[in-house]
This record gives structure tokens, sequence and C-alpha cells, in this order.
């Protein structure tokens, strides 16, 4: 009865380790994508030659204090992106180290193990939660920061110009159905983190 117990409670161990393990690679495997688009719109962030695609119109060019606020945007986005896959390399190393491989024979110290693991709950879900928190952030600020990409490339919103509303209006429609859709799944994965053993 006791070993039937404990090999079901080995599953479970194993089971939340597979799902927060595949959680947190995909985690710091988007946050690396879009840091690559933090520097991309960096890249964009010259004081020289501040001239949108609307030649005629220089009312619609951007001025020094839009491309502050875009590199200002950038680098919290960054930072953001940093902190996010920097706590989940963390919690990696957590579970590597105080979660036992199902194929060691050792029953005893998977027990202790197991009944150890459970003080760690509200500290696992927190530094999950944080670099969920950190991405969401990151994506948030890089959306920002985008969109002063657009109007230093196209031209002002002020403007009217039809192209910059349509790429705003697409960036921001697609970043929150893309939100929609990711952040439930990775709440389910916080969930299991906090209640699994």
């Amino acid at each position: 009865m006791k070993s039937t117990a404990f090999s079901r409670s080995k599953r479970s161990i194993g089971k939340i380790k597979d799902i927060l393990m595949k959680a947190l690679d995909d985690l710091v495997s988007v946050n690396s994508i879009f840091t690559v688009a933090v520097f991309l719109g960096l890249s964009f962030a010259s004081p020289t030659g501040l001239h949108s695609l609307e030649v005629n119109r220089h009312e619609c060019d951007p001025d020094v204090k839009m491309v502050k606020r875009l590199i200002m945007y950038e680098v919290v986005s960054f930072s953001s992106f940093l902190l996010s896959s920097l706590v989940a390399k963390s919690l990696k190393i957590y579970l590597s180290i105080f979660y036992p491989d199902t194929d060691t024979s050792d029953s005893d110290n998977k027990a202790k193990a197991s009944s150890d693991n459970k003080l760690f709950h509200p500290g696992r879900g927190f530094m999950f939660g944080i670099s969920i928190l950190a991405s969401v952030v990151g994506v948030l600020f890089l959306t920002i920061s985008m969109k002063y990409v657009v109007e230093i490339k196209i031209g002002k919103l002020s403007c009217g110009i039809h192209e910059t509303w349509a790429s705003v209006i697409a960036l921001c429609v697609l970043v929150a159905i893309a939100l929609f859709i990711y952040l439930p799944f990775m709440s389910i994965a916080l969930i299991y983190c906090m209640i699994e053993p």
C-alpha cells in the first residue's frame, strides 16, 4: 500500500517536473526572440536624420523626444526579458537540484525529498509567476516601442497617415490576441507549480 502511494507520488513529481521544464524552456525561447526585436528597434533610434517617409510634411517627422522614449521603452523591455529569462533559468536549476530523478532506486531519499519540496511550493510558484509577469511586461513595453518605430519610419499618428494607423492597430490587436492565448496556458503551468507536489 505504501509502495503504491509512493509510486503515485513519484509519477506526480516526474510529471510536474517535466511540465515545468518544458514551460520554462518555452519561456526562455520566447524571451530570446523578443530580445532580438528589442535590438532591431534600437537600430532605428538614431538621433540623426529624423525624417519620416512623409517627405513633404515636416510636421510628421519624429522629434528627439520620441527617439528618447523609444530607447527608454526598449531598455525597459530588454530588462524585463532578461529578468524573466534569468529567473526561469534559476528555477530550472532549482528543479534539477531539489527534485529527485524518477529512475533513482533510493526510495527513502525520494520520500524525504518529496516531503521537503512541499515547503518550497510558495517560492517555486513565486519564481515562476515573476518570470511570466516579467515576460508579459517586456511584451507590453516592446509593443509600445514598436509603435514609436512605426511613427519614426512612416510618420506620427497625429498626422493621420493611413499606413501608420493600420500598422499600429494591427500591432496592438495581434499582440493582444497573442497574450490572450499565451497567458492562460502559462497560468495552467503556474497552477501546477503551486499545487502539485
